[in-house]
């Protein structure tokens, strides 16, 4: 297939999915400032080193000169789906043009701020339904993968990423009865609280929420099971690009490598090493795959990195042959 409408279906997957990730996000964050007190929620949203004028709730939401609002996630996304029509079904198509359309109204504005949290709810259900349509309605081949793939990668980035902006509210402070109703909120945010509660019997701790985001196998949403999806995916795309005589790339290998840490991580190890230091040893090597994937099938640029590799391999095969 064409690297235009790879690179399309690629960032347009990852487009809806980060936009799921932050109508979510709103959503449970104003339900926590009414349930948890006089405490501000919404500043530690903001990344570091970013700074906004007005209120945070807006800037994620409907802020145009935030990439990554609400809004603008949905327009990419329709903007890379009317380039690539021909290979998404006419259904997605419909369903992701509607919603561009809703947010854009003239009264949309006035309606996000009128919210008591439909409005953020029927915007998730409505991207999620586009999800399901793509599953339902396209060939699993290689399209589909990058589909996929796309929507994997940035739901395993997109959970580390909650934890490093929510992980202030994963802390126990004795006498403090707002605990339970913050630690809930870590788990809507990723859409898990009712999964978690029939894993663990209701029995809702940090350390097990930590687990469960970050190394449960079969829940659709922790990022091991993310990335092991993203395995599969560019697994079947890495295969087909070898079966037409081409390098499939180093991104295999770095995603290879990440995969195995959180699938053989414990939740203490990641404590003793640092939380943190762990998600952001995660969002590194997802960003790299990430790029990796760009350079060698959206872009199909040689990679340098393989390059210097066989170099450095020829040198040291020239000095073993001399000694």
């Amino acid at each position: 297939m064409l690297c235009r409408v790879a690179d399309d279906l690629f960032w347009m997957s990852r487009y809806v999915e980060r936009a799921i990730g932050v109508s979510r996000l709103i959503d449970v964050t104003r339900h926590l400032e009414l349930d948890a007190g006089d405490v501000d929620f919404w500043t530690p949203l903001v990344p570091p080193g970013i700074e906004i004028t007005g209120d945070v709730r807006f800037w994620l939401t409907s802020d145009e000169e935030n990439a990554d609002s609400l809004v603008s996630c949905v327009r990419r996304a329709r903007a890379l789906a009317r380039g690539v029509r021909e290979s998404i079904s006419t259904e997605m198509w419909e369903e992701l043009n509607q919603l561009h359309a809703s947010l854009t109204r003239p009264t949309a504005a006035r309606d996000v701020r009128g919210d008591t949290g439909g409005f953020h709810r029927l915007v998730r259900e409505q991207l999620q339904h586009f999800q399901g349509l793509a599953d339902a309605t396209l060939a699993h081949d290689e399209p589909w993968h990058f589909i996929e793939l796309g929507m994997y990668l940035e739901r395993a980035h997109g959970i580390t990423m909650l934890l490093r902006r929510q992980g202030h509210l994963l802390t126990n402070v004795e006498g403090r009865d707002t605990d339970l109703v913050r630690w809930l909120a870590v788990l809507r945010s990723a859409g898990c609280a009712e999964a978690y509660a029939r894993y663990y019997a209701l029995r809702i701790e940090p350390a097990r929420i930590v687990e469960f985001l970050l190394l449960n196998p079969v829940f659709p949403q922790s990022v091991r099971f993310g990335l092991t999806r993203a395995m599969e995916s560019l697994g079947v795309i890495a295969a087909l690009r070898e079966g037409a005589g081409n390098d499939p790339g180093p991104a295999v290998r770095t995603l290879g490598r990440v995969r195995a840490l959180v699938e053989h991580g414990a939740v203490d190890e990641i404590y003793e090493q640092g939380f943190d230091d762990f998600l952001a040893t995660v969002q590194s090597a997802i960003a790299a795959v990430s790029d990796q994937v760009i350079a060698t099938y959206l872009r199909d640029q040689p990679h340098a990195g393989r390059l210097v590799g066989v170099a450095r391999a020829a040198v040291l095969m020239a000095a073993q042959q001399q000694q």
